[in-house]
């Protein structure tokens, strides 16, 4: 399990550390030896230190490298390490096939100067294959920003656990690959986690000689009108690949016959029979709902007045509730609950938060008292209980119509089968990122639906 941890967490377990500040310099240093050896067939390599522990880090690794016969050049910007020239954008010429970008580390919290802004745009325009020391020069640790310029690495080596800055954009694309180096050093705990199956694997269903159709779990996605129909369908086919024995439509009548034609494996039923059936583990509601459709308000808060079980809310479940959110939230403030709003969705329903994209999911779920799922590149999962994950396995082709409506009924699918509302959004997420690896363009919803059992099968 990888923890995150921001930059005051990770200096006080430096602070705490029985280790000199000397000798986790040198371990850092030797553990990227490590790692460029294991990678790298003997080369020449350009060493780029700056004034701070980033920069020591940097001079120890080009005299490791030295001793291992590399032929290493260093170049320092504003520090005065013994062998190294000034880095300086002028006469600056790229010879080297490796750069080590040892300049600034998780420390920096300022835009860079212009002459170093200089530099990096000329390494990352140059085609070498670049090696940041802990984050990329120019990258905040905590936010992810880029702070005026910004390394754009093929491989990040850091140390003792994940920052922030690795995993949220932008810093997650220009960290490239990251590594995470033990040096021995203690890492605090963290409620901040980065999202993988060692999170929840131990908690997923599993078939036995005993199962039946309904204690496979029973999970139910409403219908909300004739213009809803493709993003149910997509809803409740996902929602079977999770591994519930049922799933069932709330449908009116005349839509019965929109859904039997394609969606077999289903089941139809009116929603107040849906709502009164003691056998139904989770209920979703919302995809395809739209956000000038008043009556999906009460249709909302109706289903959320039913039993104990999880719930799912997403897309128009959420919107219809701009301007009055406290309604819905008083209606889940006792219930489990998952939310799952797109940034457009969570602006309705959340306005004017600020932060990270971590720290507006915290605070989102402590306003609402509910797990939120607050999709995107890097989607982030909270719990009122203070725990977050971050994902990022997800690839840009899922930025596609129906994809939202997929994730929502494997969420829905999963919390059916008995597993946790937290453990099952983590899991949904997780997976639904793996289902769009296969795919670039062209990537369309129901080629997600296709890859979920191959993934889940594979756990």
């Amino acid at each position: 399990m990888h923890r995150i941890l921001s930059v005051n967490q990770f200096r006080t377990c430096e602070q705490g550390s029985s280790i000199a500040e000397e000798e986790l310099i040198s371990r850092a240093g030797a553990a990227v030896v490590q790692e460029l050896v294991s990678r790298f067939p003997k080369s020449p390599v350009l060493v780029l230190c700056g004034p701070g522990n980033n920069g020591k880090d940097g001079a120890v690794i080009a005299n490791l490298l030295r001793d291992k016969g590399w032929s290493v050049r260093l170049l320092c910007y504003r520090s005065n390490i013994p062998d190294g020239f000034a880095l300086e954008p002028d006469g600056f010429v790229l010879e080297e096939p490796l750069i080590i970008d040892s300049i600034f580390g998780i420390g920096l919290s300022r835009p860079l100067e212009e002459d170093l802004s200089s530099i990096v745009q000329q390494i990352n325009v140059s085609g070498k294959f670049v090696v940041s020391v802990d984050i990329p020069t120019g990258i905040n640790s905590d936010t992810g920003e880029v702070m005026g310029a910004a390394i754009k690495a093929d491989l990040t080596v850091t140390f003792s656990c994940l920052k922030l800055g690795h995993v949220i954009s932008p810093g997650r694309q220009h960290s490239g690959v990251v590594c995470v180096k033990d040096i021995g050093l203690e890492v605090c705990d963290s409620t901040v986690s980065l999202n993988s199956p060692a999170l929840w694997e131990k908690s997923m269903a599993r078939l036995s000689y005993k199962s039946h159709k309904y204690n496979r779990g029973y999970a139910a996605i409403c219908s909300l009108g004739i213009r809803s129909i493709g993003a149910v369908k997509l809803a409740s086919l996902a929602a079977l690949r999770t591994g519930p024995g049922a799933v069932a439509v709330a449908c009116e009548e005349d839509e019965v016959v929109l859904y039997a034609s394609t969606l077999l494996s289903v089941m139809y039923k009116a929603h107040e029979e849906i709502i009164r059936d003691e056998k139904v583990t989770s209920i979703l509601i919302g995809p395809g709902g739209e956000l000038s459709d008043a009556s999906i308000k009460n249709k909302v808060l109706n289903v959320l007045e039913s039993g104990d079980r999880g719930y799912v809310l997403d897309a128009g479940a959420l919107s219809v509730f701009k301007d009055c959110s406290d309604i819905l939230f008083k209606s889940i403030s006792k219930k489990r609950v998952v939310l799952t709003p797109h940034e457009g969705e969570f602006e309705r329903l959340f306005p004017g938060l600020k932060g990270t994209v971590v720290e507006r999911a915290r605070a989102a779920t402590t306003i609402s008292n509910a797990i939120v799922v607050l999709k995107g590149h890097d989607t982030v999962i909270a719990s009122p209980e203070g725990r977050v994950v971050v994902n990022n396995n997800a690839p840009c082709a899922l930025a596609t119509i129906g994809s939202g409506d997929v994730l929502a009924g494997m969420i829905t699918g999963l919390i059916a089968t008995g597993m946790n509302e937290f453990d099952a959004a983590c899991c949904a997420v997780w997976v639904h990122g793996e289902c769009g690896k296969k795919y670039r363009l062209g990537l369309i919803a129901e080629d997600i639906i296709s890859q979920i059992s191959e993934v889940l099968s594979a756990l």
